[in-house]
């Protein structure tokens, strides 16, 4: 199978339709938008100096979520790099309303408890709930079986029941 050349174009396409979904999931991993938007942009380029690697068993975004998700696990391994504080830099008004919906995000209670949930759960439930990546796209970026997707997938939905099935309901 010939594997196709990554031009300019087709570059800033992927930029252009995966941008706005791995900044957030970026976000979500490393919960400090400066970080994140470094994050993204580092996983663009690996995805540009390793499309040539790209070998089509799965999607673009598949791999460009592996690439992300992988990108981040070694931000957050890294102590230098989560206390990197970037300087003062003026925001593109698309950034901003971005840094608001994050902001909300955060705050939410639901959104504290997910992350509060061990990494094999929380990363499911990010990739499934907030990325809509389908079970069987999350089992080929973890590297895992669909089955254990599955199983990793109901078992988070029961922490996260369990730890607000009440308030739900309360409030309902």
């Amino acid at each position: 199978m010939s594997r196709k050349m990554l031009t300019e174009e087709l570059f800033n396409n992927l930029i252009d339709e995966y941008g706005t979904e791995i900044l957030r999931l970026c976000y979500l991993y490393l919960k400090d938008y400066q970080l994140a938007e470094d994050a993204c942009q580092d996983t663009f380029l690996k995805v540009y100096s390793n499309f040539h690697n790209f070998n089509r068993l799965s999607t673009e975004k598949t791999w460009i979520t592996r690439i992300c998700i992988n990108t981040c696990k070694n931000y957050l391994r890294n102590p230098w790099k989560r206390k990197v504080k970037l300087g003062n830099s003026e925001l593109i008004q698309n950034e901003i309303s971005d840094q608001e919906i994050f902001d909300k995000l955060e705050k939410s209670e639901l959104f504290n408890f997910i992350m509060n949930l061990k990494q094999k759960y929380k990363e499911i439930i990010l990739m499934y709930y907030y990325q809509q990546l389908s079970v069987k796209e999350i089992s080929q970026i973890l590297d895992i079986l669909e089955a254990n997707a599955y199983t990793r997938l109901s078992r988070a939905r029961q922490l996260l029941k369990d730890e607000i099935g009440g308030i739900i309901y309360e409030q309902s």
